[in-house]
């Protein structure tokens, strides 16, 4: 029987059913495509205790991150780089963070976030599982620890540096399946007036605005306010500040203290939002599911038309988000030509399971392409304005629009 990984209760229901698909932020090297890919059913369940969203299949984290080619780094891009510099600013005035206090990121990445930390004088320690991203933070003198959040990697950096001001994960705490284990991990780390910030997808936002492309198996669990709150409250730690951020398509940014006192008392409005959105009723998902089902045969209606007059069709962005769209909607190199993303770690490599060839953003300067796919569609803002530089003559078509654009 499934069980709530938040309040461990075992009335879930299943609300969400999006087929077989890969792992989402792995790449294949060319002499890969011939070898089996594993696929796994992505099913979401609902509690209806703590309004919790979570997958029904877990993959163990050291296939997701160890054994993989794991291929997302935080400096991918400058919208990228752009938040996390304001996450570093924005945090730091909140704790009144001091030159000398510690911070510590889990599931730090190639350490861009823990860089802009450093220059402010701060002691930090990125926790990482990836070998890969670790061996790029350390070559850039960004101390990482290469291991998962775990009592023993928090005791490594407290006993280098001295316990923590700040403990942030960003879009991290949403990878792990033990989560109270690692949340009272994390309590373990933090000084007295310390706090821990961490990003996670919004429920909300992921409902409303329709981003089943989020859901994926790295994505183990998708929040709401109310079940962030009960996964603290168990561990002594109570939100102290809420902030709804665009980063995803739709983020929480949740600021926690170990100080009762600090406890936010707008979280009980956040709460009733979430209630009166329906979020944790199970109608709200059928009307979900209809959407992306019409969203997909439209795209697709749009897509072989154009093929049937013999168009060349390129996706742009080869994000973990790009390939749930692109294995939900089966799209494969039969008919995407290629996609295109900016990240020199993917460049060069194939989707896994539509198996389609990465290349840079200039490959869209050719006047064979005369349809881009925007796959990110999150920024497609950007990278429409970016393409169009690129090809003045390309079309584009967005999912979810009714039209190209």
């Amino acid at each position: 029987m499934h069980k709530c990984i938040v309040c461990e209760k075992t009335i879930l229901e299943r609300v969400i059913t999006l087929g077989f698909h890969p792992l989402a932020d792995t790449f294949l090297k060319k002499e890969q495509l011939l070898s089996p890919q594993k696929m796994y059913p992505l099913n979401c369940l609902l509690c209806k205790n703590c309004g919790h969203l979570q997958n029904e299949i877990f993959v163990s984290g050291e296939e997701r991150y160890v054994e993989s080619n794991y291929s997302y780094t935080s400096s991918n891009s400058p919208s990228a780089m752009a938040h996390w510099d304001e996450f570093c600013e924005t945090v730091s005035n909140f704790t009144n963070l001091k030159p000398n206090d510690t911070v510590i990121e889990f599931g730090s990445n190639d350490g861009y976030l823990l860089k802009q930390f450093q220059k402010k004088g701060a002691k930090i320690t990125g926790i990482d599982p990836s070998p890969v991203v670790v061996k790029i933070a350390n070559r850039n003198g960004l101390y990482t620890i290469c291991d998962f959040l775990s009592g023993k990697a928090i005791n490594t950096a407290t006993k280098k540096n001295g316990k923590a001001k700040v403990i942030c994960g960003n879009n991290v705490l949403n990878h792990i399946e033990k989560i109270n284990e690692a949340t009272s991990t994390i309590k373990s780390g933090l000084k007295s007036d310390g706090y821990l910030i961490i990003e996670v997808p919004s429920l909300r936002d992921t409902i409303q605005k329709y981003l089943f492309d989020m859901i994926f198996h790295e994505h183990v669990s998708t929040f709401s306010i109310k079940s962030i709150d009960c996964l603290f409250k168990k561990h002594g730690l109570y939100i102290a500040n809420v902030e709804n951020i665009p980063y995803h398509g739709g983020s929480h940014r949740i600021y926690a203290s170990s100080d009762p006192k600090k406890y936010n008392k707008n979280v009980k409005n956040y709460i009733e939002r979430e209630e009166k959105d329906k979020l944790f009723d199970v109608e709200t998902y059928k009307k979900f599911m209809n959407k992306i089902i019409k969203d997909k045969n439209d795209v697709l209606a749009k897509i072989y038309s154009l093929k049937k007059k013999g168009k060349k069709i390129a996706a742009v962005g080869a994000g973990a988000r790009s390939n749930t769209l692109l294995n939900f909607y089966k799209l494969d190199a039969t008919v995407i030509d290629f996609v295109t993303d900016a990240s020199k770690h993917k460049i060069g490599k194939f989707t896994l399971g539509s198996n389609i060839e990465v290349k840079a953003d200039n490959a869209l300067a050719s006047k064979n392409i005369d349809v881009a796919l925007i796959t990110a569609w999150n920024i497609g803002k950007y990278l429409i304005q970016k393409i169009k530089k690129i090809n003045d003559t390309i079309e584009f078509i967005v999912p979810g629009e009714k039209k190209l654009l």
